[in-house]
């Protein structure tokens, strides 16, 4: 399938450029009649598995009937060394598509564009290109371009180098504040929290596998790579009144900054699947920095934690539990843009609360997660299953030694509905999260983590 893509919502997320499954967002605080979107949404992943069929089912007459159940692929992740299911077509093909997307959120509105893919098959694991570009536009304003590659054997045949640019305008961004900790009436005059802005994002990351080193603890060693990083961001508000939030606090960036990090780190994956995991383990660790000599309007040092646990067990049916661990730390100061903060809240750490809801120098997450299929269909490739989830966070401005972390604790719960379509590695996903402030709805195509 041609659909390797990123976020669409990588077009107006403050985050870094996610290399995850394709993501649609919407908040139930608007009152959105959400069967009628969820319809919608169900519908376009349809279609856009539909319009590259044609191409997948050549490409596997050229390759291996026997692979048939596997030839749907939406995920660019690392390779798994060690993992039991195979993510890759065998032998050389080439897959190709012209796609169109459609989804709802009540952050960006109805949002329709194209997605042009390019994956090609060979030797390399789990395949030897992934190419994307992607146009957006949205009814609130939204307008934006990505170019998107995942290349391993990039020089040599223990690398892999991946390519996100990112460029939108948008005409309802949000800003909710810097370290606000007091509760917020999010259907109160929401416009105030809203404002205008322009982004322009490149990201780079380069893995070396370490599976050619001499060492005596092979299943060990061939799931570990060591990773370079740089990332550019230039972010702008332009044409916002008095009354907005952002223009009332003018916090470091409302006239425009741009930033450029240098990063190192090491990744860990013995994971026995990509799209859905029922066992093993993953860590990733990385350090970045900024100068402010150096393309940066500020400097700035970061240190990103993410550790994944999973494991399988029966009770009646086959449940799996998934555990991630995630720790932030950024040296912000007055000089540092609000838009560079490591950011709480949204469908990646606090389901329940609004994206970028707490901008704040440091903070832990946790997601746990009960995960299982109830239904399944060979004759038809469909499994139906849900998911029951809690999500914990806090934030401090002290070190992390002496800080009060219980001062600012959130917690967030809920369930989801799980949908897997033509291939065991096409998963469809929505969340219901409630919190202190409201709750939020997610549509997403795979696993959160």
């Amino acid at each position: 399938m041609a659909f390797q893509g990123t976020y669409l919502d990588a077009f107006y997320s403050n985050k870094p450029v996610s290399l995850n499954q394709h993501s649609f967002k919407a908040s139930l605080s608007m009152r959105v009649p959400l069967l009628v979107f969820f319809l919608l949404n169900l519908c376009s992943c349809i279609s856009i598995v539909f319009a590259a069929l044609p191409e997948t089912i050549k490409a596997i007459q050229i390759t291996d009937l026997a692979h048939f159940s596997k030839a749907v692929y939406f995920n660019s992740s690392p390779p798994n060394p060690i993992g039991t299911h195979s993510d890759s077509l065998l032998g050389d093909s080439t897959v190709t598509g012209l796609i169109p997307a459609l989804s709802y959120s009540t952050d960006v509105g109805l949002a329709g564009g194209l997605i042009w893919s390019k994956l090609s098959y060979g030797q390399e694991d789990p395949f030897k290109q992934n190419i994307a570009v992607t146009a957006l536009a949205s009814t609130k304003g939204l307008a934006g371009f990505n170019f998107f590659l995942d290349q391993p054997c990039s020089f040599n045949c223990v690398d892999r180098l991946i390519v996100n640019i990112v460029g939108n305008r948008f005409l309802e961004d949000q800003y909710y504040g810097v370290l606000t900790d007091k509760r917020l009436d999010l259907q109160k005059n929401p416009k105030r929290y809203e404002y205008q802005s322009f982004t322009i994002k490149v990201n780079l990351e380069y893995r070396i596998s370490t599976n050619n080193l001499a060492h005596k603890n092979k299943i060990l060693f061939n799931s570990l790579y060591g990773f370079l990083s740089t990332d550019f961001q230039y972010k702008t508000p332009w044409g916002n009144d008095d009354t907005q939030l952002i223009m009332l606090e003018k916090p470091t960036g409302y006239a425009g900054a741009y930033g450029f990090w240098l990063g190192l780190g090491g990744l860990i994956d013995t994971r026995d699947s990509e799209f859905y995991p029922r066992q093993g383990w993953y860590s990733k660790q990385q350090v970045k920095g900024s100068l402010k000599s150096i393309l940066s309007d500020f400097t700035q040092t970061l240190f990103l934690s993410d550790t994944r646990y999973y494991q399988e067990f029966k009770l009646i049916l086959p449940i799996v539990f998934a555990q991630r661990i995630s720790y932030q730390w950024s040296n912000s100061n007055a000089n540092t843009p609000y838009w560079s903060y490591p950011s709480l809240g949204g469908e990646e750490f606090l389901r329940g609360y609004v994206d970028n809801r707490f901008l704040v120098p440091q903070f832990w997450a946790t997601n746990t997660e009960l995960r299982t299929w109830f239904f399944e269909s060979t004759n038809y490739g469909i499994k139906i299953g849900g998911t029951i989830f809690m999500d914990s966070g806090s934030y401090t401005d002290g070190t992390i030694a002496y800080a009060d972390w219980s001062a600012n604790v959130r917690y967030t719960a809920g369930f989801g509905g799980l949908v897997s379509l033509f291939s065991p590695d096409f998963i469809l996903r929505v969340d219901l999260g409630f919190s202190e402030e409201g709750y939020g709805i997610f549509f997403s195509t795979g696993m959160l983590f």
